[in-house]
């Protein structure tokens, strides 16, 4: 394992940065503040309102606030991007709550049947959801949207191409930033993209996990109960479609690995949800998904950082799936479908309409061109391949992961994947 510090693997922007507020903090500049008060009232400076009307994100937040203050071991650029993304969330809290009090009815709104994709990371979840994101009769979020989900009231349309041109741009810095990382998952302001981005806003979604090493947060994570992250996600989504204009019998389809340390929540929150769920080789998608996270939490320590990547992506993938599979246990059979890796890659139109018929809609030819067209381009452009990862580079190997993860692939019947 390659137990090198950070910094080695560190672009000049972040080196500068890191250089440049060490120098200012000693000529007495303070520490970036990531102070629960400090991050609040940013938040209600920039958007000049003071309510946030729900609270429940105040547990999750502290949980996470004491983590990156007692462990991370953040270096400036760390700090800077966690309290950056935090008043980000914030200021959509703000701005949501705003909008309820002077639409209420936006809370009326219904989500009716969600088709929700879930699965371990890197098993084919994305590629799955931007095929059918080609459907128009179904809306999907756009990663514009569930960075900046709040429309900002008093702005021309609500602020619509202010939120997504902010997007637009910390996107074009993160490429530069985290290279790796968006090779591996390609992101664009306007692709769709996972309700992970809504969960975070309750500062409750997995990607902190991977931006930082904060294991006591990790296991406050694995257990807090999170029906209240999810109802406020539902709140959210029902502000997207109703700053669109999306009727409400508009189906969503919704996709996230997150899903599956919480199915029951899930099923509380939207009670007639369609669950399509992914599998794939465990030995694939577990150094894949160590892969990814390392390319982001690298640029926010200057202490190596592999072995605190692998030992809790390891044990998230195993304990995502130990719950997922007690937790379908007690959903009805009419509600959850099984798609492997390997039949999307033999016959995606077969896999598809295998996924329609069970969603209750028609697979027709003009969605079927649409998701081809989609294949098509994505292929020609490879913009899912180039990601490269061993097991190997986080201490571990295919051995110690099947040990591990084997309950998996005997009970879905998951193949071993050539290399």
């Amino acid at each position: 394992m390659d137990n090198r510090p950070s910094t080695y693997y560190q672009p000049p922007f972040v080196t500068k940065f890191n250089r440049r507020t060490r120098l200012w903090n000693l000529f007495g500049q303070k520490k970036i503040d990531l102070s629960e008060a400090s991050l609040i009232e940013a938040a209600r400076a920039e958007t000049g309102l003071e309510r946030f009307g729900d609270e429940s994100f105040l547990p999750p937040l502290r949980a996470l606030l004491h983590a990156l203050e007692t462990e991370a071991e953040l270096n400036p650029f760390g700090r800077f991007n966690a309290r950056m993304r935090t008043i980000r969330s914030l200021k959509n809290r703000l701005w949501a709550n705003a909008c309820f009090e002077a639409h209420p009815e936006i809370l009326e709104c219904r989500i009716e049947a969600p088709i929700v994709i879930v699965g371990p990371h890197r098993s084919g979840t994305t590629r799955l959801q931007r095929m059918m994101a080609t459907d128009t009769r179904l809306q999907h979020l756009k990663t514009w949207e569930g960075f900046n989900p709040a429309p900002r009231p008093g702005l021309p349309d609500m602020g619509k191409q202010l939120r997504r041109d902010e997007v637009r741009q910390f996107l074009d810095l993160g490429r530069q930033i985290y290279t790796g990382g968006y090779i591996a998952h390609p992101m664009d302001a306007d692709w769709p993209e996972e309700d992970m981005l809504l969960l975070n806003h309750s500062f409750c979604g997995f990607s902190v996990l991977g931006m930082f090493n904060i294991p006591s947060y990790y296991r406050w994570f694995l257990e807090y109960d999170k029906t209240e992250v999810y109802r406020y996600t539902a709140k959210l989504m029902k502000l997207i479609s109703w700053s669109r204009g999306d009727a409400d019998d508009k189906r969503w389809v919704l996709k996230n690995p997150q899903h599956m340390l919480d199915l029951d929540v899930l099923m509380k929150v939207f009670p007639d949800a369609r669950l399509v769920f992914t599998h794939r080789d465990p030995i694939k998608t577990v150094g894949s998904v160590m892969s990814l996270m390392w390319h982001f939490a690298v640029q926010h320590t200057d202490l190596p950082c592999r072995a605190s990547t692998r030992d809790v992506w390891m044990d998230f993938c195993e304990q995502a799936a130990r719950r997922a599979m007690e937790q379908r246990e007690h959903l009805a059979a009419a509600q959850q479908m099984d798609v492997h890796y390997e039949e999307m890659n033999h016959d995606w139109r077969a896999a598809m309409r295998r996924i329609y018929a069970f969603g209750g809609m028609e697979f027709t030819a003009q969605v079927e061109q649409a998701m081809h067209d989609w294949l098509d381009n994505s292929e020609k452009e490879n913009l899912h391949g180039g990601h490269r990862y061993a097991l190997e580079d986080f201490g571990t190997s295919a051995a110690e992961v099947d040990r591990r993860m084997m309950f998996v692939r005997e009970r879905y019947a998951v193949a071993y994947e050539g290399k």
